[in-house]
C-alpha cells in the first residue's frame, strides 16, 4: 500500500509540474497592439464585423507568447491557408483587390508559402506593396483591414474591365505578350479528381491541339503559356481561373461531368472569354470525391461526342 501510495503522489507531482509547464512556462506578451495573429487566429477586442471564414477571429484573451513582430502601418490582411485557385480568386482575391485599387494600403499575406499565388500577388499589387508571413511567427498590428468573402464577381462594378487589369498588370509584370495561335487541352490528368480519361493522342495531333499539365507549372509558366491560347478546353474545376488570362474572343470549352456545375457561368467569369459548356454523361466515378455529389467530381471519357464539341471550338471564329 505504501508503495502504492508513493507512486500516486510522484504522478499527482508530475502532473501538476506538467500543468504548470503547459500554462505558466509562456506569459502573454504585454502590448498596446489591438491585433494579434497567430496562424489563422486573430485575437482583439475590436469590433470585427466583416464575414471572412478563413480568418478566426477570437475575442477572448491572447495567446502565450514569448515574442511577435509588429506590423506598425495600415494594412489589409489577406490569408488563405487552404483552398484552391477558384476560391483564392472568386472569395478572397477578388473583394480584396476591388476594395485596395481605390483606397491603396499595403498587404499583408499569410498564404503558407505557396509560390504560385505569391507570385501572382507580387505581379498584381507590386512587392512594395506586400508583406509575406513568415510560417510559425506570431504578428501583432495596431491597425488591421480585414476584408469580406465574395464569390459572384458580377455584383462589383465593371468587373471584366478589372479582370483585364489583372491580366495586364501580369503579363506586363514578365515582359509577356498575347500570341495567340495554340490550341490547347487542359484535363487534369496529374490531379486526383475529374480527370479527362482516354485521351486521344492521334486525334489531338491531327488537329493540332496540345494537352497541358497547368498545376505542373509555374504563375510564369502558366500565364506565359496561356498567352498563346487561340482556344482554351478545360475540366471544370478551379481551372476556371486561368480564364483570367484569355479574352473575350477566344473560345472555350468546358467539360462537365453529370450535370452543369459552371462556376464561371455562376459568378461571372463566363464573361472573359466564348465558353460552352459540354456536359458528358460519359464518366467514371472518382475514388476520392470532395464535393456534396460525387458525381460532380467524376471523371470523363474522351468519347466521339467530345470530339465534336473539341473541333466546334478550335474552328470557332
Amino acid at each position: 500500500m505504501k508503495k502504492i501510495s508513493k507512486r500516486l503522489k510522484l504522478a499527482r507531482e508530475r502532473f501538476s509540474e506538467c500543468i504548470r509547464e503547459l500554462f505558466f512556462s509562456s506569459r502573454p506578451l504585454r502590448t498596446t497592439y489591438k491585433y494579434t495573429l497567430l496562424g489563422d487566429h486573430l485575437y482583439t477586442k475590436e469590433s470585427v464585423k466583416i464575414k471572412n471564414s478563413r480568418v478566426k477571429v477570437r475575442k477572448w484573451g491572447y495567446p502565450c507568447i514569448n515574442q511577435a513582430e509588429t506590423i506598425r502601418e495600415d494594412v489589409y490582411l489577406l490569408l488563405l491557408h487552404d483552398d484552391n485557385l477558384a476560391h483564392f480568386l472568386h472569395d478572397i482575391f477578388f473583394p480584396l483587390y476591388s476594395i485596395w485599387r481605390e483606397n491603396n494600403k499595403k498587404v499583408f499575406v499569410s498564404i503558407n508559402e505557396n509560390l504560385f499565388i505569391k507570385d501572382f500577388l507580387i505581379a498584381v499589387f507590386g512587392k512594395e506593396n506586400l508583406i509575406f508571413s513568415k510560417q510559425n511567427i506570431t504578428y501583432q498590428f495596431n491597425s488591421l483591414i480585414v476584408t469580406p468573402e465574395g464569390r459572384d464577381l458580377k455584383i462589383y462594378r465593371d468587373y471584366t474591365q478589372i479582370c483585364r487589369e489583372i491580366k495586364n498588370k501580369c503579363f506586363a509584370s514578365f515582359g509577356i505578350e498575347e500570341n495567340r495561335t495554340r490550341n490547347l487541352i487542359y484535363g487534369r490528368n496529374e490531379l486526383a479528381r475529374k480527370n479527362l480519361l482516354n485521351i486521344d493522342a492521334d486525334f489531338l495531333k491531327i488537329n493540332h491541339i496540345e494537352k497541358v499539365s497547368l498545376s505542373t507549372l509555374s504563375f510564369k509558366e502558366t500565364i506565359a503559356l496561356l498567352a498563346q491560347a487561340k482556344s482554351f478546353t478545360y475540366m471544370v474545376g478551379a481551372g476556371v481561373f486561368y480564364l483570367l488570362f484569355l479574352d473575350e474572343k477566344i473560345p472555350v470549352l468546358e467539360i462537365n461531368p453529370a450535370k452543369n456545375n459552371s462556376w464561371a457561368q455562376m459568378f461571372g467569369m463566363s464573361q472573359l472569354c466564348q465558353l460552352k459548356v459540354f456536359i458528358s454523361k460519359n464518366i467514371e466515378a472518382s475514388t476520392k470525391p470532395a464535393q456534396g455529389d460525387p458525381a460532380l467530381d467524376s471523371h470523363v471519357y474522351f468519347d466521339d461526342e467530345l470530339k465534336k464539341e473539341l473541333l466546334e471550338i478550335i474552328t470557332a471564329k
